[in-house]
């Protein structure tokens, strides 16, 4: 295995330990705390892949740090009583267009290894 697929294996396991810790109810530090790094090594991987060549990026780019601040936004908005039934679609459409990224950009690989 390559040692950068690492950084993005780690990542998502964060990650997932993370939604597991909000599922059975653990709110505050340990969740956030999973999350940013998993985020952040994920955020490396696809860098370092980036800066040396590995991987190619287009305008689908965009939709990664719009889905992303979707995301956040609808996690903030879930805690504001006021606002409480957007966060839900907000929630969604960051989901959407973080997974528009990736078939986009796995799209744009297969093209370019071909």
């Amino acid at each position: 295995m390559d040692k950068s697929k690492v950084l993005l294996i780690v990542g998502g396991v964060l990650i997932l330990i993370a939604i597991i810790f909000r599922i059975i109810g653990l709110e505050g530090f340990w969740p956030i705390l999973f999350f940013s790094l998993g985020g952040l090594l994920k955020t490396v991987y696809l860098t370092l892949g980036v800066r040396s060549g590995k991987f190619v990026l287009g305008r689908e780019i965009v939709l990664l740090p719009i889905g992303v601040a979707l995301v956040l936004l609808g996690v903030f908005m879930k805690n504001s009583p006021g606002l409480v039934h957007l966060y839900g679609w907000l929630i969604a459409s960051g989901v959407l267009m973080k997974s528009s990224f990736l078939f986009l950009f796995f799209r744009r690989q297969k093209k370019h290894v071909d």
